[in-house]
């Protein structure tokens, strides 16, 4: 109970405290940071920071805001990426309130699995009064955790089936043509890098035709593609070269794992690479063969980058040969022995560099080396046995063997998800590019014809795909339910089983990251009926995702109807061509459209159908062509442009143009117009184009064309002088070249996530900025515009803010690198000029900054190398630094001094290496004290002055010095006993009269010595004087008057005197312990 109460009390008095405690009501004080991240997605990061105020909105200001992201609890890197500070109004007694808002998009940082947490913490950024930026304050506390969805969730793929017409006639003497349009449909988009693991595998062509030019080429653009993925690899990637000719190039084969490490993997195919020289036929089997057996683990993306120079001459193949039997001749030489021999050999079928001669290689029963020619001659062991050989063929029938073998290859490939990259490295009289465009369709890749100048830029492209989030997958076609009267035709793009029972696509399309949807893309299958009827296609797609997890297959049917007649339809092709430049490769010149980016689209149409003895017409034709984003129409008074349910299309209409029935199979149209990319763009589909047209039977009828095999690709170029350009592509990245007459080479690279500014958009349009030409303006699809620096960005900083160029600058200044150059392994070097005095150039590093400390003429310059540097990267800053006087110390000096005396007051300067030391000195009033100016004063009268000594550099620091003037004499004017009544006992020792005296002033310079002191009655009181000074004697109980004068006199001549009265009382009297005046 007693405890109890005991805390009771203390609670009680505890809240009487309390109550107590003076506080200000109504008022919050301002003088916490805070902040907090509001709002995360997958698109941005929001949120907002305080700094304290002084009640007027002035205080510690934010400049920026620096987002660190994290993968939990995975070794990824932490990436950052700034915003800038955006100031609220001032509110809570001056607190400044900033908010910041992040986009997102394309800048996670990769982590495995199919969910992902982030940690994100903040950093305030303010600048101090020096100009150097400090990290304020960081928020939260406990970092922010974000969870995201890294399976492609959002990206997935669906397909749709479609004939041309759903009805097709069958001629009487013929079969049904017919066209199925396979499209598929990618859904969802991938917003932030997805990398899983890639192999890939270079295969390149080092055959006798590849010429030392154009084998350095290769090596050059080999070197691009090893530099490329060492910036851009997982560490489970797996690489490998396989150099080939005639056969694979065993001693100089790199295969998957002979190095533990990526880059040390790299570094083996670049160094192998670079020692490979030719000789030798081309064998595209042999290298591709290989290359697919090294892809075993069916989760990953497997890729084969594919150089060739020349047409495949070379098969190694196990066939059955039939051949004569050769014995050899005792004097010499072989003969046949008349039987015949049927046997499976290893053969080696060969076509030679006259364009019509081709071998056959293999060694017989008896171990000799027999070589056979299609001009009939037979060779054994070297030696001429005949001219007739008994094994006819011919250099096609040898090509085409050659070329389905290696078809077989590629499709080997398609079914295992490789994709085949190709680049043909010649011209047309070299490289069959219809063949090698088969091949790599085939295999769901693509094929590109390369020269000197862009090989390296084809062999940058194809690795960026190997890198880029796709799905790949096949489309299987099932035949053999048509019991033969359904034909496919192989176009490449859709070939057929060794069986012909399946119809195959194999395909691979890819997500560029943080750009939404890839647009459909429409592979035509030609059909053709044997027979009436009606048939249903049944097509099974199945794919792996970006993550390469295989996904569900997915069915779809669609009928058709072939029979005697079929109402009129159009048939046609679309055909793309560059106006100068190559479809796939267009070039937008900076900002200004041209015939560099421009293409023609000409359409040829036929109308076909079958109706017997029916009459009608056929009127209203129109072509009407949907368009791409970024694809748009050169203004034609022929073609008209519309936007309907948020597409664009553009029309061409053939008016007053009426065609009857008797037309029918003979009727040819054809229109053309230009059009070009607006934005960079990479193997872009033109989706199939409409027929629109009126039958006077049948009413408003449609129909499709083919899409053009042609795939339109541009990139945005911006030249410099004098060997130089800049090239922005579809990822929003803009990379460096130099280029000469022989070849292109790769010189500054830039990636994404980046902290220069660049956007995983497509590049619109680039030009120099007109006011800095060390800032390329980039301009993307979506209409912004970033500044990229080119050279560095620079800042004279000082306590008082930025200064420009060119400038008097009376404080200590920094000059501060405040824009980066764009681009990827970027060194900086500095130089400082004072007062002609050229220093050494010195590197530069983080936080690049230059703090200048001596006064001077200055000349500041910062240069970089590599990235995207311009010119020779230097950028330059003048200044001339007049060190002011910050303050001025005085030396020790007399507060007082007489009329008449002087002193030099001494005072020190700092810093002590001010530019101006020169001093100006005052008097507040020099008829009291004046000063030289040498701090020298004199004091001329009483009063009080002030001293006062200022820089004259323009800085304003002074100091003051307060002295007070004084007379040297002062008259005595009076004096006074302290006490006018004294008590002394009789035998008291002798009391001195001077302490007892009071000077009037006190100050008074006069004599203060006393002439004489007399006593009124020295019966009671005697006065003694002795060794010149006057002392008291009490002598008996009684009282006298005591009246000392001074030894000086007034001024008017009278004395000065002071009187007391003496008591003196008998020891025995006094009992009251007191000693009132007692002395």
């Amino acid at each position: 109970m007693k405890r109890w109460r005991g805390w009771l009390l203390w609670g009680m008095l505890f809240w009487l405290m309390a109550s107590l405690w003076p506080m200000k009501a109504g008022v919050v004080y301002a003088d916490q940071t805070e902040g907090a991240i509001t709002f995360v997605s997958d698109e941005k990061i929001e949120g907002w920071a305080t700094a304290p105020g002084s009640g007027n909105g002035q205080g510690n200001s934010i400049r920026y805001f620096m987002i660190r992201i994290q993968p939990k609890e995975q070794s990824g890197a932490a990436v950052s990426y700034r915003a800038e500070a955006v100031e609220a109004p001032a509110d809570r007694n001056g607190e400044k309130k900033y908010t910041f808002s992040l986009d997102m998009r394309g800048k996670w940082p990769s982590a495995s699995g199919t969910r992902a947490t982030y940690q994100i913490t903040v950093d305030a950024y303010r600048v101090l009064g020096n100009g150097k930026e400090d990290v304020y304050f960081s928020f939260p506390q406990m970092p922010y955790l974000y969870t995201r969805q890294m399976e492609a969730s959002t990206a997935k793929l669906d397909f749709s089936l479609a004939f041309s017409q759903p009805e097709y006639a069958k001629p009487p003497n013929g079969d049904a043509q017919g066209r199925l349009d396979v499209t598929l449909i990618p859904q969802g988009a991938v917003s932030s890098p997805v990398r899983p693991p890639i192999d890939v595998v270079f295969v390149m062509d080092v055959s006798g035709s590849m010429t030392a030019m154009k084998l350095q080429s290769a090596k050059s653009a080999l070197q691009a593609a090893v530099n490329y993925f060492k910036s851009n690899y997982n560490q489970n990637d797996r690489f490998a070269l396989i150099p080939f000719s005639d056969g694979v190039r065993e001693a100089s084969v790199v295969p998957f794992g002979k190095y533990s490490n990526v880059a040390s993997q790299l570094d083996a195919i670049l160094n192998t690479g670079n020692s490979l020289t030719a000789g030798g036929g081309t064998n595209y089997s042999a290298a591709l063969s290989l290359a697919k057996s090294y892809f075993t683990d069916p989760t990953r993306k497997k890729y084969i980058i594919f150089l060739t120079d020349g047409m495949p001459t070379v098969l190694n193949a196990v066939d059955t040969i039939t051949y004569r039997e050769v014995k050899q001749n005792f004097w010499g030489g072989y003969s046949y022995t008349g039987n015949r021999v049927t046997d499976s050999l290893s053969v080696t079928y060969e076509l030679y560099s006259d364009g019509r001669t081709a071998g056959i290689r293999f060694t017989d029963n008896k171990g000799y080396s027999r070589r056979f020619y299609s001009d009939g001659q037979d060779y054994v062991n070297g030696w001429r046995v005949s001219w007739d050989n008994g094994y006819s063929f011919t250099y096609s029938s040898i090509e085409g063997k050659i070329r389905a073998d290696a078809t077989a290859v590629a499709k080997t490939l398609g079914m295992n998800n490789i994709t085949l990259y190709s680049i043909g490295f010649g011209d047309n009289d070299e490289v069959d590019m219809d063949y090698l465009r088969s091949l790599s369709a085939t295999a769901g890749g693509e094929a590109r014809q390369g020269t000197t100048q862009n090989l390296t830029a084809l062999f940058q492209q194809f690795s960026q795909l190997a890198t880029t989030p796709a799905i790949t997958g096949t489309i299987r076609i099932p035949l053999s339910s048509f019991g033969g009267n359904v034909a496919v035709a192989e176009n490449g793009q859709v070939w057929l089983d060794e069986n012909k029972q399946n119809a195959y696509i194999s395909f691979s399309i890819p997500y560029q990251v943080g750009q939404g949807t890839p647009a459909p893309v429409t592979i035509p299958i030609p059909v053709s009926f044997k027979a009436k009827g009606t048939y249903t296609f049944t097509a099974e797609l199945t794919y792996r995702d970006v993550y390469g997890q295989p996904q569900p297959a997915v069915t779809k049917t669609v009928t058709v109807t072939v029979k005697d007649e079929a109402p009129p339809s159009f048939t046609g092709t679309v055909k793309l061509q560059g106006l100068t430049n190559d479809v796939t490769s267009l070039i937008k010149r900076g900002a200004t459209d041209g015939d560099d980016n421009r293409f023609r689209a000409t359409y040829s149409l036929s109308l076909v159908g079958y109706v017997g003895n029916a009459t009608g017409t056929i009127s209203n034709v129109s072509i009407v062509q949907e368009l791409p984003d970024g694809i748009s129409v050169v203004p034609d008074d022929k073609v008209t442009t519309y936007v309907e349910n948020g597409k664009r299309y553009a029309k061409w209409s053939f008016t007053n143009q009426t065609f009857d029935y008797s037309q029918l199979n003979k009727l040819t149209l054809s229109a053309q117009w230009v059009m070009q990319a607006d934005f960079a763009m990479n193997s872009v589909q033109l989706p199939p184009a409409l027929v629109t047209f009126t039958d006077s039977r049948y009413g408003t009828k449609t129909s499709t064309l083919s899409p053009p095999a042609e795939r339109i690709g541009m990139k945005v170029r911006l030249d410099d002088f004098p060997n130089f350009y800049y090239e922005g592509d579809q990822n929003g990245l803009v990379n460096k070249w130099q280029f000469t007459s022989a070849s292109s080479t790769i010189v500054g690279t830039t990636k994404h996530p980046n902290s220069y500014g660049l956007l995983p958009l497509p590049v619109k349009a680039m030009q120099y900025d007109p006011n800095d030409d060390g800032v390329l303006l980039v301009t993307y699809s979506n209409g912004r515009t970033v500044r990229v620096a080119l050279k560095p960005q620079l800042s004279i900083i000082t306590e008082s803010g930025v200064a420009e160029s060119g400038a008097v600058i009376t404080e200590a200044p920094t000059v501060k690198m405040v824009g980066l150059v764009a681009g990827e392994g970027v060194k900086y070097e500095y130089q400082v000029v004072r007062n002609g005095v050229v220093s050494d150039w010195q590197p530069l590093a983080s936080p690049y900054m230059i703090s200048i400390s001596d006064d001077g003429e200055y000349t500041v310059a910062v240069r970089s190398a590599g990235g995207l540097t311009r010119g020779d990267g230097t950028t330059k800053v003048a200044f001339r630094y007049k060190k002011l006087i910050r303050h001025l110390v005085l030396g020790d000096y007399d507060p007082t001094m007489n009329v008449g005396d002087t002193q030099e007051i001494s005072v020190t300067i700092v810093p002590s290496d001010a530019t101006n030391k020169t001093l100006a000195w005052t008097s507040s009033d020099p008829s009291v004290a004046s000063v030289d100016q040498n701090g020298m004063v004199t004091a001329r009268k009483p009063g009080p002055v002030t001293i006062t000594v200022r820089a004259t550099d323009g800085g304003n620091a002074s100091e003051t010095a307060t002295i007070r003037v004084i007379d040297p004499y002062v008259p005595l004017t009076g004096m006074a006993f302290r006490n006018p009544i004294l008590y002394m006992n009789v035998g008291d020792p002798l009391v001195e009269v001077a302490p007892e005296l009071r000077f009037i002033p006190e100050n008074a310079t006069d004599n203060k010595a006393l002439r004489s002191v007399v006593t009124s009655d020295d019966r009671f009181v005697k006065v003694v004087q002795e060794n010149g000074k006057w002392y008291l004697q009490a002598v008996d109980v009684g009282y006298a008057i005591i009246t000392a004068t001074a030894e000086v006199k007034a001024l008017d001549g009278r004395d000065i005197q002071a009187e007391a009265t003496v008591i003196v009382r008998s020891p025995s009297t006094n009992q009251n312990g007191g000693n009132g005046g007692k002395w």
